[in-house]
C-alpha cells in the first residue's frame, strides 16, 4: 500500500461526525458514512464504508434529513442509506475484490465522493444479472431497463 493510500486511509477512519457546507455542498458525515445534498442538482448521496466494503447511494430528502451526525449508531446510519438507490459497490476482503457501477453515472452523480476502486470491475451484463436477482438491488432494476431498452432501440 503506497504512503498516499495510507494516509487517505487513515483520514478516513478518523473522519469526525460533523455537517459542514463547501459551495453548493451540504455534507454530513458520521462514522462509516457520508451523505451529500447538492443543491444545485437537487440531488442527495451518500456513500458509506467499512472494512474492505465501500458503496455509493443515491438517497433522498427523508433519508438525508434522518441522519445524525452525533449520537447515531453506525448500522442505523447504514440501514438508512441502504434504502436508496445503489450506485456503486466495491468489495475487498479475502475472497475476492471487485467493482460494480450499478448506474454508470455514479461518478457524475456522486462528484464529491472518494471513490474506492479494486480495478476489476464487473462487466455490464454480470451486473445487469445480479440486479435481476439480488432482491436488494430492486432499487436498480427500472432504472437499468429502461438504459437497456434506450440502447436496443438506438441499435436496431
Amino acid at each position: 500500500m503506497s504512503t498516499v493510500s495510507r494516509k487517505k486511509k487513515k483520514e478516513k477512519r478518523i473522519r469526525i461526525p460533523a455537517e459542514y457546507t463547501e459551495s453548493a455542498l451540504h455534507f454530513k458525515t458520521g462514522p462509516g458514512w457520508k451523505a451529500c445534498y447538492d443543491s444545485e442538482r437537487e440531488l442527495y448521496t451518500a456513500e458509506i464504508f467499512e472494512a474492505g466494503y465501500y458503496d455509493l447511494y443515491e438517497i433522498n430528502e427523508e433519508i438525508f434529513s434522518k441522519l445524525k451526525t452525533k449520537g447515531m449508531e453506525r448500522r442505523e446510519a447504514h440501514g438508512l442509506i441502504n434504502t436508496g438507490r445503489h450506485l456503486y459497490k466495491s468489495v475487498s476482503d479475502r475472497n475476492s475484490s471487485y467493482d460494480i457501477a450499478l448506474d454508470k453515472e455514479y461518478m457524475s452523480l456522486c462528484p464529491w465522493a472518494d471513490v474506492q476502486k479494486t480495478g476489476e470491475m464487473w462487466e455490464s451484463e454480470l451486473t445487469d444479472l445480479a440486479v435481476a436477482i439480488f432482491e436488494s438491488e430492486k432499487q436498480n432494476r427500472e432504472q437499468r431497463m429502461k438504459k437497456l431498452n434506450e440502447q436496443k432501440d438506438t441499435n436496431l
